[in-house]
């Protein structure tokens, strides 16, 4: 039996990802150009997912999520160790007054699972924000930090690594970042132990540096709580 990689079904999983995270519905021409795959293999994909009900066209013949992702999104936060035991816990213990995200990195971009806002409900703060480049995210450049400068220049442009790379340092050196913005924004990010999530505080503006450690504090004891600890 072949030890190497399906890869037609990673072209699938990929293909299934982007789709539901464009947020519209997309050609199968623009999906090809995003994924760097042949558009004749992106649309037998789609057709053959569209057949499970995973996706479906609309009346331009664009692609959109079909009503086999509800099952599927049902299956997988019932299957996430991270999903169960972070959500009551932010509920309870996560800040009020400033943005507080739980975020994943997928292909060097950041996909959120819980987003919230001053005044926004539980139930908006779920998966409810779009991705965003890792390298404008903390909660990415906390992520990135545990790959290699090599493997991750290669990825980057020139201008996108120095933006990172001192926040890369401070992860790899003090195990968190802080990242004070141009604008006067303050967000704080740390990793999530082996789950390939960190968690975020942001929306913090024109912080001291007492507050900025205030906050640092209660970011780290609620990151504690989030991580199992062994038994």
């Amino acid at each position: 039996m072949s030890s190497q990689p399906n890869q037609s079904l990673i072209d699938g999983i990929r293909c299934l990802q982007y789709l539901v995270s464009s947020d519209r519905a997309i050609g199968c021409r623009e999906l090809a150009r995003l994924m760097d795959i042949n558009a004749t293999r992106v649309n037998r994909l789609l057709m053959t997912m569209a057949a499970m009900g995973l996706t479906q066209q609309d009346d331009q013949r664009r692609y959109l999520p079909g009503p086999g992702i509800h099952a599927l999104a049902a299956q997988s936060i019932r299957g996430s160790a991270l999903f169960s035991q972070a959500l009551p816990l932010l509920e309870r213990h996560a800040p009020k007054d400033i943005v507080v995200a739980m975020g994943v990195l997928w292909e060097d971009q950041v996909t959120y699972i819980y987003h919230s806002e001053p005044g926004l409900q539980v139930s908006q703060a779920l998966a409810g924000f779009h991705m965003l480049p890792a390298w404008q995210s903390v909660i990415g450049m906390s992520l990135l930090a545990a790959e290699s400068d090599d493997a991750l220049q290669a990825r980057f442009t020139q201008e996108q690594w120095q933006t990172m790379a001192p926040y890369l340092a401070q992860q790899r050196e003090q195990g968190y970042v802080v990242w004070q913005h141009d604008d006067g924004e303050v967000s704080m990010a740390q990793p999530l132990g082996a789950h390939n999530a960190a968690l975020a505080f942001a929306g913090m503006w024109n912080t001291g540096e007492a507050d900025i450690a205030t906050r640092l504090t209660g970011l780290r004891q609620l990151t504690a709580q989030l991580v199992p600890h062994p038994v």
